[in-house]
């Protein structure tokens, strides 16, 4: 009886979701828009950038 109640919860909150479209699958810290992304960004940028200005002095 108890199984079956759990059993019934557990559906109810997986269709929950999917009403409210929550049930995509959360990349982590490196998705759109997220801090981790705007700073894997701004180190590249600038690695690039300071790759750059030493080959120009050579």
């Amino acid at each position: 009886m108890l199984s079956t109640l759990l059993n019934l919860m557990d559906i109810k909150h997986s269709l929950s979701k999917k009403v409210m479209h929550r049930d995509r699958i959360d990349p982590g810290t490196f998705s759109m828009l997220e801090p981790g992304w705007w700073v894997l960004h701004a180190i590249a940028i600038t690695g690039v950038y300071l790759l750059g200005r030493r080959m120009q002095h050579r």
